[in-house]
């Protein structure tokens, strides 16, 4: 009688993994069954309205108009009333690219858009974490359900937001970074800029101080091309509105609600410390900069924490900056803190940004103490610069 040996019985995954497979895929179906019923129940969401009609706005009118509080009032004036107003803490405030992506979409009715847009940024995230998170096999499987199961993630799909749509062109940014093609780099970069700059704001500057240049000058480049471009198309009233937008929206304290300014109040005292955070950010990836993977992650992590206009979605690109750390292999003390911040991410989608604040800190802190006096305190001399 031939007994298997133990080389032809099936490996099984180590129970760890197994259990935060099974837990974090709860977690997943969680988001997705809710994401379905909210859309059953109301297929029209606040924030993916505002956007869908500031593209109408740039179609009918002009896209000088998509600034014009009133005429993004008259457009949403068809929508159930809890999801008609425009006031200072809705309307359309970024740049008229994101308004630009979203104008094909008003060919078919909202809810349809909504729904292909919610697609589109499912593909988006899929590809990211395919190109950028660590592992395999269930390992790997493991991270994407995981950040299906983060709130902030699935209030990007909720309230239709670009941050995943962010996400993945930064990480299409360090992909093409490792293979050395700068140009598309920048171009990727730029774009992402373009769409939330306040999320990705130290991203460059940290190429910059990692002595990449090549992908800093095509990112700047790529800025001024899409500068100019949005310049033109919106011309001197569309420009006048969108300033006269921004100072709309300053005085209302919930866009600063998810930053420092929920602790210290808005003042020179938050100032302060949101340019420290994003000053230590940068000088630890100039200490770490032959780590791409790390510099990433400062730049992502230092735009979060410089970042003075944040709401919940925005902390999605964390998803990303994890996925860079852990491919460095961090020790496991490292990694159970970033376990911890599942939980603050929870809580910040609860409307408790205090943890998720000190979490993201104290991140930083970590990274600087391994960057000077730890494991990659010598990564400098490791890998050149691209």
């Amino acid at each position: 009688m031939n007994h298997p040996t133990s080389q032809s019985r099936p490996t099984r995954p180590p129970l760890w993994l197994a259990a935060s497979l099974v837990a974090v895929a709860w977690g997943a179906l969680y988001d997705a069954g809710r994401w379905v019923v909210l859309f059953l129940n109301n297929p029209v969401h606040l924030d993916f309205r505002i956007f869908y009609v500031a593209a109408e706005a740039g179609l009918r009118y002009g896209w000088a108009r998509i600034y014009d509080v009133e005429t993004l009032r008259a457009l949403s004036s068809s929508f159930p009333f809890d999801e008609s107003y425009i006031n200072s803490s809705a309307t359309y405030i970024n740049p008229p690219l994101l308004a630009w992506l979203i104008a094909p979409l008003t060919i078919v009715p909202l809810p349809i858009a909504y729904a292909v847009w919610t697609l589109v940024s499912l593909g988006a995230l899929v590809w990211a974490w395919h190109i950028s998170a660590p592992y395999r096999g269930l390992a790997k499987f493991t991270l994407l359900l995981l950040a299906l199961a983060l709130w902030p993630v699935m209030d990007s799909f909720y309230y239709g937001q670009p941050s995943i749509l962010v996400l993945a062109l930064v990480a299409a940014t360090w992909w093409l970074c490792a293979k050395d093609r700068s140009l598309a780099a920048g171009a990727a970069l730029a774009f992402a800029t373009f769409l939330k700059p306040q999320v990705v704001i130290l991203v460059p500057l940290a190429l910059l101080v990692s002595g990449r240049y090549r992908p800093f000058l095509a990112w700047a480049a790529g800025c001024v091309v899409l500068a100019g471009f949005s310049a033109a198309v919106l011309g001197q009233a569309g420009l006048a509105a969108w300033w006269q937008t921004l100072t709309y929206v300053q005085g209302d304290a919930g866009h600063s609600y998810f930053t420092l300014a929920h602790l210290f109040g808005p003042g020179p005292l938050t100032y302060a410390l949101e340019g420290l955070q994003g000053a230590v950010a940068l000088v630890i990836a100039r200490r770490r900069r032959g780590d791409l993977d790390v510099v990433f992650a400062l730049g992502l992590l230092g735009s979060l924490t410089f970042a003075f206009h944040l709401h919940q979605p925005d902390y999605s690109s964390l998803v990303l900056a994890a996925w860079l750390v852990l491919r460095t292999s961090p020790p496991l003390w490292h990694r159970l803190w970033l376990l911890a911040g599942i939980a603050t991410m929870q809580a910040v989608t609860l409307g408790h940004p205090t943890p998720q604040l000190l979490w993201a800190s104290t991140w930083l802190v970590i990274l600087a103490g391994s960057s000077f006096f730890g494991s990659g305190a010598s990564d400098p001399a490791t890998r050149p610069a691209a």
